[in-house]
C-alpha cells in the first residue's frame, strides 16, 4: 500500500476537511500501521468466495469493512 500523504501539509489538510464521514474513516484506517500490514499480507492472497474462513473475510470483519454485493477485484 502506498504511503498516504502527510496530513499536516496544508493541501492535505484542506482535502481532509472536505471529506464526509466515510472518507474520513478511510483516511484514519489507511494510516493505521496494523491495517497496512494486514493489507500488504493479504494483497497476494487470492480471494475465493466459497469459504467463510478466508483471510480476506476475517480481515474485513476485523477492520469493519463492508463491500457491495457483487463487488469484484480490479486486478
Amino acid at each position: 500500500m502506498a504511503e498516504p500523504p502527510d496530513w499536516r501539509l496544508q493541501t492535505t489538510e484542506r482535502a481532509l476537511n472536505r471529506l464526509e464521514r466515510q472518507g474520513l474513516a478511510w483516511e484514519f484506517l489507511r494510516r493505521n500501521p496494523d491495517y497496512r500490514s494486514d493489507y500488504d499480507r493479504l494483497r497476494g492472497t487470492p480471494a475465493i468466495r466459497s469459504s467463510a474462513s478466508l483471510p480476506h473475510r476475517s480481515a474485513a470483519q476485523k477492520w469493519g469493512l463492508r463491500f457491495p454485493a457483487g463487488a469484484r477485484s480490479l486486478r
